[in-house]
């Protein structure tokens, strides 16, 4: 009897290794199927009616004064066809992490122009977004600051052959303070209208 309890003993806990172990590899796999922090999924730019990152890191109001987000390389006049290199740049004083999100829209909301990210490995193309427009994010190395209290990104825009009267850039962006969690971060929201030459 006594050696019948050991026997079950052992096979409980071979048991619970195996599977403890199972269940850990599982969890980290199912972390490293994401390449950026807490799992951004779907649009949250805050053009044509849709939420930005405040929906969930609400914890101070949008666009604080302390910080701030920069948009730079995108004249006010594009031209049709052309390459535009714009630049994305948070500042906050004590930023651990940032992140954030573009879109470039028609007044309808259909997609205008190509973003061209293959050779970048700071940002990415994000999931679970309507299958016709892109949506343009950081990646999880491009989460880190380049230096104390700055982040930025540049991501190669081309201007479509067909221009629409005016191209929507809608961004929105993480200064985050690296925590982890939904507290803490600064949220900041921009949207720059370009409208076209006409010209190519």
């Amino acid at each position: 009897m006594q050696n019948l309890k050991v026997r079950i003993g052992l096979l409980l806990l071979i048991w619970s290794v195996f599977f403890g172990f199972y269940n850990s590899e599982q969890e980290i796999a199912k972390k490293n199927q994401y390449e950026y922090p807490e799992h951004l999924i779907g649009a949250f730019t805050g053009g044509f009616g849709e939420k930005t990152c405040h929906s969930c890191h609400f914890d101070y109001d949008l666009n604080w004064e302390e910080g701030s987000l920069e948009i730079s390389g995108l004249p006010q006049e594009l031209i049709p066809g052309e390459s535009y290199s714009i630049k994305i740049e948070v500042i906050r004083e004590d930023m651990g992490k940032a992140g954030f999100q573009i879109s470039a829209r028609d007044k309808k909301g259909a997609q205008s122009g190509v973003f061209n990210i293959s050779d970048n490995k700071r940002v990415m193309l994000t999931n679970q977004v309507p299958d016709s427009l892109q949506y343009v994010q950081h990646s999880f190395s491009g989460t880190e600051p380049v230096k104390t209290g700055v982040n930025n990104w540049v991501i190669d825009w081309i201007a479509p052959k067909e221009l629409p009267d005016t191209t929507y850039f809608n961004i929105s962006s993480n200064a985050a303070n690296g925590d982890d969690s939904a507290f803490g971060d600064w949220i900041y929201v921009k949207e720059v209208k370009a409208t076209s030459t006409g010209k190519k």
